[in-house]
C-alpha cells in the first residue's frame, strides 16, 4: 500500500509539472546587492499581464513565460524595485538593492526553512549577529540580553564562561527544565551545564560571537512546532556565517581591556576593622544586660581582647579579589565564486577574573564550505571546533567560596604571618579554628575544567526540479570534559582526609539526520498564488559516558594533584546513558499575493526516555497572518505603511531534564545482603510517563510607519502546560515513597511590546533604536492532591505564581527594646516577638512583572555611538545568606552588611528596621530566621553596553594598502546601575529564583578594540 500511494504522489508531482508547461521556462535566483544572500518571498511579475509568481526559501524563482513577454518586474519591502529585460537565456540572477525598508523585512530561518517575514504567520524575533560583535562576553547569549521581547537572560554570576538563565515566556515547567532548545546550523545541540564539577559551566561558551550570522527565536506555535517534543520552551536558532561569492575578504578583530568588580551597594559593604570592632563590642555589652549569668564581664572581656583586640587586620575583599584583564582577537576570510564559497575563522578570548585564581581561555576555529556540484545539486558543510580551559573557586555555601568569606572572615583573622607566609594556622582566633584561608586555598587548591567540543554537519541540496527539492542533513555534536579537583591537606576541604582528588570524565556523542522532501505549486492562472509543503524524516541519538575517581591522603604538597596520587581509593565509577528521537514532520504554507498567508505544521515525535505505552507523541500548528498594506483598499500612507495581523495556535511538547532511564523500573549494585554483593532496585519507573504538554495561542500586529522607517510589533500570548511531570506519593509497603507521574498544570500568559527604526536620520546624523517590553504572568494551575509544596524559600500553590515566596512577614523592630516583630494576622495590625507565632503567607514573587531593553545606536558621519540598556522591575530578590553569615549578632564572629552596622536600633535610634545588635542573637537567634525581612525589591536598569567607535571609511588613502576597512572603539559593559531599594546589599541580577548564592561578583569591563578588513 505504501508503495502505492508513493507512486501515486510521484505521478501526480509529474503531472502537475506537464501541466503547468507553457511555450517558454526561464529560472533564476535573487540576492541581496549587499551580502549576496538569497531572498526569498520576492514578488516577479510579467509586466502588463496578470502572470508571476514569488521567490522560495533560497531565492530561487522559475516562471513560464506566455509569448511575447519581455519585462519582469521585481519587488520586495526594504529593496529597490527592479525590471528585467528576457533576453535569449534561460537562467537569470538579479540583485536587488536595499532601501530603508529593510528593517521590517527579514528573513525568518526555523532550522528546517527560510521565510520572509512578510508572508510568515508566526511569532519570531531574528537579530543580526553584526549588532553584537565583539562584546566582551564569553557567551553569545549574554549579547541578546534585552535584544528580545519576552526573553529573560540573566547571568547571576560573574565568573568567566558562567552559566546563564535563560527564560522564554516565563517558567515552562516545575519538575523538568524550563531552558529553551538550542539549535545550531540546524543541529539541535546538547544544551545547559554538562560539567558535574564546576557548576558555573556554558555549553554555548564555545561559539565565538563573530562567527555568528544570526541568531532567531522562536516563540509561539507556528514557530516552534516543527520541533515538535522539545519546543515548549521555545527555541533559539543559531545560525553562522557562510562564504559570500565575490572577491576574497580577510578581517582582523582585536580587544583588550580590564575587569572588575561592580561595586558594592552601599547597604552591603563589608564593614573595615574599626567598623566591626565597634559592633562587636557593642554586641558583648547588649549581651551582657540580657544575659549576664552567660556573657559574664570576664567573657566579655576575654571575647573582645581575642576576637578584636589584634593591632593588624586585613581588608578580605582586597586580598580575595583583583582587577582582571580580558582580551580577544579573531581573523576571518570570506569568499569564493558563484560555485564554492568559503567561510574559515579563527578566535582567541581570555579572560582573567576579578577572584583570585580564577580564569577562561577559550580557542575556537569555523569553517564553512558550499559547493554547487551541479545546476541541480549544492553541496555545504560546516564545523565547529572549540577548546575552552577554565579555573574556577568554590561557590555556593561552601566554606571555601571567596565570595563568601568576604563576609565569612573577621578583620582580625590574618591572611600572612609575619613573615610573609600564607597563614594556615588553626587555632588562636587572628587565625582560623572556624572558616578557611582563602589565599592557602587559591595557592595549593585546584577547581579545574577543560572542555573540546566539535559541531560538524553536511547538508545535500538536490533540485529535483523548480518545483520539487530533496534536502539531506546529516549532524554531529562531540563534548569532552575533564574536570579536576584538590583539596590540599593542610587547610580547607581536604584537611581532615588527609587532601582529596576528584577526577571526573564526560563525554557526550550526539548524533542528527534529517532527510527533507519540499514542493512548491505555482497555482495557475493566478498572480502570486503558491502552495508550499514539506515533508520529513528526523532521527537524533545522543550518547553519554561518565567516569569517576576519588581518593583522600595526599602529601602535604604533591607535585601532582590527580587522584591517583592519593594512598585511599575512596571512589570509582564508569556509567552510560543513551537516548534516542526520532520523528515525522510535515508542513505547508499557503500564500495569497503576499495578502493572505496560511500555515500548519504536524510532527509525530517518538523517544525512549519515556514509558513503553507512551512513548510517541503528536504537535501541531496552525497559523495565519493577513498583510492589510497589500489590500486594494490599503493605500501608500504618508504615515501608516505597513499593516498586518496574524494569529497562531498549537501544541509543543517537552522532555528536556528528565532523567533518560526515569520511566523505567532500575536497580543497582554495590550493596551488601548477608555478606555477598547484592542488588537493589533505584526507581520504580512508570510506562504511562509521557511528554509535558504546552498548548500556545498567540495574537499579533506588525506596523511599520513612515516607510517603515519606524516598526511596532505587539503579541498577546497563552501558553496552557499540562501533563506536567511531578513526583506523587505512594504507599511505603512497595518500596517507594513516590513515582514520577504526569499530574500538573501550570499557565503563562503575557503581552510582548516592540519598537524600532530610525526616530531620527538625515544625510549626516542617523538615530537607530530598538525599544523592547514584556510582561508575564505565572500560576500553578493543579498539583499533586492540589496539595501545596514546599520548597525552600517558596510555596508552590494552585492559583499562585510558580515563584512566590513563603515567609513570615516582618513587622520591623519594637522601639522600646530593639526587638525584631512580625505580623500575626493578615490585616498586618498585631504582632509578635516570637517567631513561631507568625503568621507566614504565600506573597511576592521573584520572577518580574516588566523586564527589557532599550538599545541606541547613534551615528554622526564617521562617528558611532552605541549605548544598550536593560531593566526589569516588579520582583523581590532573595539573600539566601542572610541567616548564616550576616544577622544581629548571632553569628558574632563574621563580617557583616554595613546596612546593619548603619541602621541598628539603639536607644538613641529607635525609628528603624533593623533590630539591635547582640552576640547572644536577637530574639532567641529568630532574627537571623527567614522572613520578608530577608526580601528585597528587585528592580533595577543597567547601562549594559556602551561604544564608542571611529570608522575611517572616507579615508582615501587606505585603500592603497588594501585595507577596505578600519574601526576603532572603546567600549564599557555593566558601567552604570540604578537600583530602587536602599537596603538591597547585593547585585540584583539573580535570575528566575532571585536567590543570592554568594557567587562571584558581577564584573563591569573596559576595552578598545580595532577591526580591519582587507
Amino acid at each position: 500500500m505504501k508503495q502505492k500511494l508513493l507512486i501515486f504522489f510521484l505521478f501526480g508531482l509529474f503531472a502537475l509539472q506537464s501541466a503547468f508547461a507553457q511555450t517558454r521556462k526561464i529560472t533564476g535566483t535573487v540576492t541581496g546587492s549587499d551580502d549576496g544572500k538569497p531572498i526569498p518571498g520576492v514578488s516577479i511579475i510579467v509586466q502588463n499581464t496578470k502572470v508571476g509568481t514569488l521567490t522560495d526559501g533560497d531565492g530561487r524563482f522559475n516562471l513560464s513565460l506566455p509569448s511575447g513577454t519581455g519585462t519582469l518586474s521585481f519587488t520586495f519591502i526594504g529593496y529597490a524595485t527592479q525590471n528585467l529585460t528576457i533576453t535569449g537565456l534561460n537562467n537569470y540572477s538579479v540583485k536587488l538593492v536595499p532601501t530603508t525598508r529593510q528593517l521590517t523585512e527579514v528573513v525568518v530561518t526555523d532550522g528546517y526553512a527560510v521565510q520572509s517575514k512578510k508572508s510568515y504567520t508566526g511569532s519570531a524575533t531574528t537579530v543580526a549577529g553584526a549588532e553584537n560583535e565583539n562584546k566582551p562576553f564569553s557567551t553569545p547569549l549574554q549579547a541578546l540580553q534585552g535584544e528580545v521581547a519576552g526573553l529573560n537572560i540573566s547571568l547571576n554570576s560573574g565568573q568567566p564562561g558562567a552559566n546563564v538563565q535563560v527564560r522564554l515566556r516565563g517558567q515552562g515547567s516545575i519538575g523538568l527544565s524550563s531552558n529553551p532548545l538550542y539549535v545550531i546550523d540546524g543541529m539541535i545541540i546538547n544544551s545547559g551545564d554538562l560539567s558535574r564539577l564546576t557548576t558555573t559551566s556554558n555549553v554555548l561558551a564555545g561559539i565565538n560571537e563573530n562567527d555568528i550570522e544570526s541568531v532567531t527565536v522562536l516563540k509561539d506555535a507556528t514557530a516552534t512546532a516543527i520541533y515538535g517534543s522539545r519546543a515548549s520552551n521555545g527555541v533559539i536558532v543559531i545560525n553562522t556565517k557562510r562564504g559570500k561569492a565575490g572577491k576574497t575578504s580577510v578581517r582582523f578583530d582585536a580587544e583588550a581591556g580590564t575587569t572588575d568588580n561592580l561595586p558594592f551597594q552601599k547597604a552591603g559593604r563589608p564593614l573595615t576593622a574599626d567598623e566591626y570592632k565597634e559592633l562587636f563590642i557593642e554586641g558583648e555589652n547588649n549581651a551582657a544586660i540580657d544575659f549576664p549569668a552567660t556573657f559574664t564581664p570576664a567573657r566579655v572581656a576575654n571575647d573582645i581582647a581575642n576576637y578584636v583586640g589584634g593591632t593588624q587586620s586585613n581588608n578580605w575583599y582586597n586580598l580575595l579579589t583583583r582587577k582582571g584583564t580580558q582580551q580577544q582577537y579573531n581573523v576571518s576570510i570570506n569568499g569564493g565564486s558563484e560555485n564554492s564559497r568559503v567561510y574559515a575563522s579563527a578566535g582567541y578570548f581570555e579572560q582573567q577574573a576579578t577572584i583570585i585564581k580564577s580564569d577562561l581561555k577559550r580557542y575556537t576555529g569555523q569553517l564553512n564550505l558550499d559547493q554547487k556540484i551541479s545546476n541541480k545539486i549544492a553541496l555545504s558543510s560546516n564545523i565547529n571546533f572549540s577548546n575552552i580551559d577554565q579555573n574556577t573557586p568554590s561557590n555556593g555555601g561552601a566554606f571555601a567560596n571567596p565570595v563568601g568569606n568576604v563576609y565569612f572572615l573577621r578583620p582580625f583573622q590574618l591572611g600572612y604571618n609575619a613573615d610573609g607566609s600564607l597563614n594556615s594556622n588553626r587555632t588562636g582566633l587572628t587565625n582560623f579554628p572556624s572558616g578557611f584561608n582563602n589565599l592557602y586555598l587559591a595557592e595549593f587548591d585546584k577547581k579545574s575544567l577543560s572542555q573540546t567540543r566539535i559541531l560538524s554537519n553536511v547538508q545535500l541540496k538536490w533540485n529535483i526540479w523548480d518545483e520539487l527539492k530533496f534536502t539531506s542533513y546529516a549532524s554531529a555534536d562531540y563534548n569532552l570534559l575533564e574536570e579536576i579537583r584538590f583539596d590540599n591537606p593542610i587547610m580547607g576541604d581536604g584537611r581532615t582526609a588527609g587532601g582529596r582528588g576528584y577526577d571526573y570524565y564526560t563525554r557526550y556523542f550526539n548524533w542528527l539526520t534529517r532527510n527533507q522532501l519540499s514542493y512548491r505549486y505555482n497555482v495557475k492562472g493566478i498572480e502570486d498564488f503558491y502552495i508550499d509543503a514539506s515533508l520529513g524524516y528526523e532521527a537524533q541519538r545522543s550518547q553519554g559516558y561518565f567516569i569517576t575517581a576519588n581518593t583522600n591522603l595526599f602529601p602535604n604538597q604533591p607535585a601532582l594533584t590527580v587522584s591517583a596520587v592519593g594512598a585511599t581509593p575512596i571512589a570509582g565509577s564508569g556509567t552510560f546513558s543513551n537516548y534516542t528521537f526520532d520523528g515525522l514532520f510535515s508542513t505547508g504554507t499557503i500564500n495569497f499575493q503576499n495578502k493572505y498567508s496560511l500555515s500548519g505544521s504536524f510532527r509525530r515525535d517518538g523517544s525512549s526516555v519515556f514509558g513503553a505505552t507512551q512513548r510517541f507523541g503528536n504537535f501541531y500548528s496552525v497559523g495565519g497572518a493577513w498583510n492589510i498594506d497589500q489590500e486594494n483598499f490599503f493605500k501608500i500612507q504618508k504615515v501608516l505603511s505597513t499593516a498586518k495581523i496574524r494569529a497562531s495556535v498549537g501544541t509543543v511538547g517537552n522532555a528536556q531534564g528528565l532523567g533518560n532511564y526515569q520511566a523505567r523500573p532500575t536497580a543497582g549494585y554495590g550493596v551488601n545482603y548477608a555478606g555477598a554483593t547484592g542488588q537493589n532496585f533505584n526507581t520504580l519507573g512508570n510506562v504511562d510517563l509521557t511528554w509535558e504538554s504546552q498548548k500556545k495561542y498567540d495574537l499579533g500586529v506588525d506596523l511599520g510607519f513612515f516607510n517603515d522607517g519606524l516598526s511596532f510589533a505587539v503579541d498577546l500570548y497563552k501558553n496552557q502546560i499540562d501533563r506536567l511531570i511531578l513526583n506523587a506519593p505512594i504507599s511505603r509497603t512497595t518500596g517507594f515513597s513516590t513515582v514520577t507521574q504526569n499530574i500538573g498544570a501550570m499557565r503563562n500568559q503575557g503581552v510582548e511590546f516592540t519598537i524600532k527604526g530610525y526616530p531620527f536620520r538625515n544625510k549626516d546624523f542617523t538615530w537607530t533604536t530598538n525599544f523592547n517590553i514584556a510582561s508575564n504572568s505565572n500560576k500553578v494551575l493543579k498539583l499533586v492532591g492540589g496539595t501545596p509544596v514546599i520548597n525552600g524559600v517558596f510555596r508552590y500553590q494552585e492559583g499562585k505564581d510558580f515563584n512566590t515566596y513563603y515567609a513570615r512577614q516582618y513587622a520591623g523592630v519594637n522601639p522600646l527594646n530593639g526587638d525584631a516583630l512580625w505580623y500575626t494576622d493578615a490585616t498586618r495590625t498585631a504582632t509578635t516577638n516570637v517567631y513561631a507565632n507568625a503568621l507566614r503567607v504565600d506573597k511576592y514573587q521573584s520572577d518580574p512583572k516588566l523586564f527589557g531593553g532599550f538599545n541606541n545606536n547613534f551615528n554622526y558621519k564617521s562617528i558611532i555611538l552605541t549605548a544598550d540598556f536593560y531593566y526589569n522591575f516588579g520582583n523581590m530578590v532573595n539573600d539566601g545568606a542572610w541567616g548564616y553569615y550576616l544577622k544581629d549578632g548571632s553569628a558574632f564572629d563574621n563580617n557583616k552588611y554595613y546596612y546593619i552596622y548603619q541602621n541598628r536600633w539603639t536607644p538613641t535610634n529607635t525609628d528603624t528596621d533593623v533590630p539591635k545588635y547582640s552576640n547572644a542573637g536577637v530574639n532567641a537567634a529568630a532574627s537571623s530566621s527567614f522572613s520578608s525581612r530577608d526580601l528585597y525589591y528587585g528592580d533595577y536598569i543597567r547601562l549594559k553596553n556602551l561604544t564608542i567607535g571611529y570608522d575611517f571609511k572616507t579615508i582615501n588613502f587606505l585603500k592603497k594598502y588594501g585595507i577596505s576597512k578600519l574601526y576603532l572603539y572603546g567600549r564599557g559593559t555593566n558601567i552604570w546601575t540604578k537600583t530602587f531599594d536602599k537596603r538591597l546589599p547585593f547585585d540584583p541580577e539573580l535570575g528566575p529564583t532571585g536567590q543570592n548564592n554568594l557567587d562571584v561578583y558581577q564584573v563591569r569591563t573596559f576595552t578598545i578594540g580595532l577591526n580591519v578588513g582587507l
